[in-house]
């Protein structure tokens, strides 16, 4: 914006143009000063969150924050991460310990229509020699109607365990669909920042600039050609930071996954190594 307000000066001072230019130009950099200033104030309130999210109190030292907006790396497929999920997610794992408890509690119940049969044999120390008796029972399932029942009941526990697990892999299933989708949307929201809008944005700037030294273009048509890129990277930053927070929300449906040297989770790190084979 300084570079704005030498140019409107010396186009005041050649005729080319009116105060109300360069007055334009201090405005909006005041602008630019407070929105600056606010930010630089935000950064003591988003600090004190991320030292209570970590656990440290208001009084320990402040953990090491990043110098820059890195994005976390993810070369695998939507279908290789659900598949990863469905393997890992402890909430699955849990329905399906269920369902094999139950199916444990159905193989009891039918055991239990089964005679039982037990063989044994006595020994008689005191005498001399020392006797040997055999011995063999057996125990017989009379009470059929309380076995069937509880071969029922087991196979109701079953069915429904097996209702909830399946109900559990269709709402991790949607869960994690809703998540690609804003990663997916915002990486590409990211890609077209970055490689065209802010690369246009940058030209329309310098074409505004030559046409507002030859008198060719209006002061304001150059101020909105300057907002332009401005825009864009706060755009950039808000995409970034919208992709990061669907990969953390996605690494919360594949836990145990952490990128190296950060204390947060994510999804990149050793999902080569555990992604289950098609």
């Amino acid at each position: 914006m300084g570079r704005l307000e030498e140019i409107a000066r010396a186009q005041n001072a050649s005729g080319s143009a009116t105060l109300q230019d360069v007055l334009r130009a201090q405005i909006e950099q005041e602008r630019l000063r407070t929105e600056i200033v606010n930010l630089e104030d935000s950064r003591d309130p988003l600090l004190a969150q991320f030292k209570a999210a970590l656990g440290l109190g208001a009084d320990q030292p402040n953990p090491p924050l990043p110098s820059k907006f890195e994005c976390t790396p993810l070369d695998l497929t939507s279908e290789q991460l659900l598949a990863t999920a469905l393997a890992r997610n402890p909430r699955l794992k849990q329905m399906a310990a269920e369902v094999r408890a139950a199916e444990a509690g159905i193989r009891l119940a039918h055991q239990s229509r089964l005679p039982d049969f037990n063989i044994g044999a006595e020994a008689d120390v005191k005498a001399a020699p020392v006797m040997w008796r055999p011995t063999l029972g057996v125990t017989l399932p009379i009470w059929r109607d309380k076995i069937a029942a509880e071969i029922a009941t087991a196979q109701n526990r079953k069915s429904a365990a097996h209702a909830r697990w399946s109900a559990e892999q269709i709402q991790l299933a949607v869960e994690f669909a809703d998540k690609s989708f804003l990663y997916r949307e915002s990486t590409g929201n990211l890609t077209l920042l970055t490689d065209v809008l802010l690369p246009k944005a940058q030209q329309s700037l310098e074409v505004a600039l030559v046409g507002y030294s030859s008198g060719k273009t209006a002061f304001i048509n150059l101020l909105e050609a300057e907002r332009s890129p401005l825009e864009f990277q706060q755009a950039e930053v808000d995409a970034r930071t919208r992709r990061e927070l669907a990969l953390a929300e996605l690494s919360l449906l594949i836990v145990g996954l952490h990128p190296p040297g950060t204390p947060m989770l994510g999804v990149a790190a050793q999902l080569q190594a555990t992604t289950p084979t098609q």
